[in-house]
């Protein structure tokens, strides 16, 4: 009766979490409504192929990595099958009845089910131990600790089964229930036979060592055959359990004096009650919100503005923080100039979670995320990779929306529509992260004092050709505002942040200055600038207030 208490309240508990969930989705997709589509329409948005192929066989992880596509295999198929097969074995047994859960090829496929979870398991956290060049790199050291309750948990589960299959093959107080309940026997009828040939074929551990002949042995034999066999095959093939059962047989009597397998299998129930009441409120919440992220069609120009919403909060549940996005992202290189993580698309999520959830928490935050962002191409390489079928693209330009309802435009908007007196304020620059004390390019004379303003720059620039009238300063000119010492203007001209970084001005510089990548590091400072005016505007703002 306990157990059946314990599970409904674990259910209860779960559904619990499960409403809240989507209730917390739902009141923080209004942060992305934007010409939000009913939510009947969306329905069909829905593709079936991405849904069974990315969810079932996850096809887009086997693509981006092969070991990670096989450990994620070993965890969800083994799991699955101690979930359907092992653990609800009674509605098994209902509806198979040549199941039972002690004939050999059972025992041999739960224990190799728990070893592919275990084997999964433990390559999750090798994984994360070996994420120290990451961090040294990002500094994301919350994600190195993200989901790893959720791991120690499964491996508790799947720990504690085959310690306390093993303590039941070597338990004799197990056996002695198990013949009251089954069969009856006694000492008259034959129960030392039976308790014999079991310590001799299934590992038992007696108290009392019991002599017996071999006509006694084949009475066990006999025994055992009318009233065990059916249900209780030699344990051999658990070879994970047989093995630690063998391990501990020396202790046996002491582990059964104390009944220790009772005591492990409520650890061992509990465990898995505390899995399932756990899952809605931590990372593993990604299995229900995968499948709807893998089943939504991929954004279009078309569509994109009206695909808003509560799949936003989806996408930013789905993600389990793998960093295949930030491995294979076109700005990466933007990363290790300006050193700001809220490039990397993995961060970028964990940032706009939190913004979506509180709001305008952290301007300095949000500023910084705003200026990663406009680094963004929209290339779409982070959503073609994703393992977990986020349209990344589509939430990119959620966020954009979302920022620019919170009064923060994209730098570049915000640099040519400051006026000259007010972005060459001076502003506490932060450090950018790894550059030391040596300046840049736009710091040194030498990279810039060679230019002879011979304007070959400025006619191969395809900006200058397209934007002929409207565009202010030619790249020649910006070399020589640096030669004035004039580096925050030249930050605030429409040429440094409308340049395509096509590099055809650095490669014809007859005089060899790296042109292009001047242009890149001022428009580096320039988004750390405009970071800088956007927080002061909103500080002053509410200091108003």
């Amino acid at each position: 009766m306990i157990f059946r208490i314990l599970l409904y309240g674990v259910l209860v508990i779960f559904l619990i979490g499960l409403v809240y969930r989507f209730r917390s989705i739902a009141r923080k997709s209004r942060f992305f409504e934007r010409d939000k589509e009913p939510w009947a329409k969306k329905i069909f948005n829905f593709t079936a192929t991405g849904f069974l192929f990315n969810t079932l066989f996850q096809i887009k992880l086997f693509k981006a990595g092969k070991l990670r596509w096989l450990v994620h295999g070993l965890v969800i198929s083994g799991f699955s099958y101690l979930l359907v097969v092992h653990a609800l074995d009674d509605v098994t047994s209902m509806m198979f009845s040549w199941y039972q859960p002690g004939i050999g090829p059972f025992r041999f496929l739960r224990n190799l089910a728990g070893v592919g979870v275990g084997l999964g398991c433990i390559l999750f956290l090798v994984r994360r131990m070996n994420r120290a060049r990451n961090i040294r790199e990002t500094g994301d050291k919350g994600g190195l600790f993200k989901g790893t309750v959720s791991i120690f948990l499964i491996l508790s589960l799947v720990g504690s089964g085959f310690l306390l299959e093993a303590l039941r093959i070597i338990s004799e107080p197990r056996f002695d229930e198990m013949v009251e309940e089954y069969s009856g026997l006694d000492e008259a009828g034959g129960l030392n036979e039976l308790r014999a040939y079991w310590a001799r074929n299934y590992h038992l551990v007696l108290k009392e060592a019991i002599p017996f002949a071999s006509a006694d042995f084949e009475t066990g034999k006999a025994l055992n055959q009318e009233y065990c066999l059916d249900c209780h095959e030699r344990p051999d093939p658990a070879f994970v359990s047989s093995f630690l059962a063998g391990g501990i047989t020396p202790i046996g009597n002491w582990l059964a004096r104390f009944r220790v397998d009772l005591f492990l299998y409520w650890f061992h129930y509990g465990a898995g009650l505390l899995l399932l009441a756990f899952l809605p409120f931590s990372r593993m919440f990604h299995l229900v919100a995968v499948p709807v992220t893998s089943a939504w069609k991929k954004s279009t120009h078309v569509n994109l503005k009206k695909q808003m919403g509560l799949l936003e909060i989806f996408s930013l549940t789905a993600c389990t923080n793998c960093g295949f996005c930030s491995q294979v992202c076109a700005v990466y290189p933007n990363f290790q100039i300006t050193g700001n993580r809220e490039i990397l698309p993995h961060v970028k999520i964990d940032v706009v979670k939190t913004m979506a959830g509180k709001g305008l928490w952290d301007a300095r935050a949000v500023a910084r995320l705003r200026s990663g962002n406009d680094d963004c191409t929209r290339c779409g390489r982070c959503g073609d990779i994703c393992p977990s079928g986020i349209d990344l693209v589509r939430l990119w330009t959620a966020a954009d929306h979302l920022m620019e309802s919170l009064g923060f435009p994209d730098n570049c908007t915000q640099a040519l529509g400051t006026s000259f007196d007010i972005w060459t304020q001076p502003f506490p620059l932060p450090q950018v992260p790894g550059t030391g004390s040596s300046p840049g390019l736009a710091d040194r004379v030498a990279a810039f004092e060679h230019c002879v303003q011979c304007t070959i720059c400025t006619n191969a620039c395809p900006v200058v050709a397209h934007d002929l009238n409207q565009n202010d300063l030619g790249p020649h000119q910006i070399m020589n505002l640096l030669r004035l010492g004039r580096k925050q203007m030249a930050a605030g001209s429409r040429m440094v942040w409308h340049c395509l970084t096509c590099y055809a001005c650095q490669e014809l510089c007859p005089q060899g200055i790296r042109v292009a990548d001047i242009l890149l590091e001022l428009r580096a400072q320039g988004h750390r600038t405009a970071e800088q005016i956007k927080v002061s505007q909103l500080t002053n703002q509410g200091s108003d207030k």
